[in-house]
């Protein structure tokens, strides 16, 4: 049951021939024509970029065909035992289905990706893989724009979406459109707690998705919750999990649910 609480101009000195001006000026509008008429293509690709301390990271690039459109980053569960084949092609394609680009990252220290995958989720180095993946979509040549783009952590994931949120606001970026917590838990408040950066998050679309044997994290926000958190608590029967993103294969239906969510607020 779905709770509610519900462009540059350049000025150059030196220049003493009037035609070289107005050859600079041709190559100008020759420059913006060949811009404009780019078209922006959808994508299926391995991608790979760095972090801020070093780390080179691999992802998932599903892009869609709109440039300035929204888009999510996504965060798996635990490393090094789970990586971005945590989410399922069916989630992924309910996404692109509704216009959002999707990068799908395996965080330091799982998959593709370099580095110790405990600091993926204690202390200060796991955020930078989230930073890294937002900077990313911005390189895209049709990038997403930057106020549309929610990041979804799954199980520990959450650590590092939750982690993101609060950087944003200390490094003056723009905060997450939205975010999903894909059963979050007391890990999720290991390097930064939601009581204290309540004013910040109450400003953040949030969709607290979570199994019923579960739900005693996410609950315990119910009381008090701005109109914009959301929170989807499901029953999964053993010997089924709904765990993190295993909670897509034991409730199919949480796929819409979040899909829904993102497209509505991004």
């Amino acid at each position: 049951m779905l709770t509610r609480i519900a462009f540059a101009t350049v000025i150059t000195a030196g220049c003493t021939s009037e035609g070289a001006g107005e050859g600079e000026a041709e190559a100008e509008a020759e420059a913006e024509a060949e811009a404009e008429g780019e078209e922006c293509v959808a994508l299926t690709e391995v991608v790979e970029f760095d972090t801020g301390d070093g780390l080179a990271l691999e992802a998932d690039l599903r892009s869609t065909d709109e440039n300035s459109g929204p888009a999510v980053v996504l965060l798996h569960m635990i490393p090094p035992g789970n990586d971005r084949t945590n989410y399922p092609p069916e989630f992924i394609d309910a996404l692109v289905a509704r216009g959002i680009t999707v990068l799908n990252v395996d965080r330091r220290g799982a998959g593709g990706s370099e580095g110790d995958a405990m600091d993926a989720y204690i202390g200060p180095s796991g955020v930078l893989d989230a930073k890294a993946a937002v900077d990313h979509l911005a390189t895209l040549a049709c990038p997403p724009d930057a106020a549309r783009i929610g990041i979804v952590g799954a199980s520990n994931g959450t650590t590092t979406a939750l982690d993101y949120a609060v950087l944003t606001e200390a490094e003056s970026r723009p905060a997450p459109a939205a975010l999903v917590f894909l059963t979050g838990g007391a890990y999720t408040e290991n390097n930064n707690d939601v009581d204290s950066n309540r004013t910040l998050l109450e400003r953040i679309p949030i969709l607290f998705e979570y199994a019923s044997d579960e739900a005693v994290w996410s609950s315990q926000f119910l009381s008090g919750a701005p109109p914009a958190w959301v929170f989807d608590e499901r029953d999964v029967s053993p010997p089924l999990t709904g765990h993190g993103t295993n909670m897509f294969d034991a409730d199919p239906i949480s796929i819409d649910v979040v899909a829904d969510f993102l497209a509505g607020t991004l």
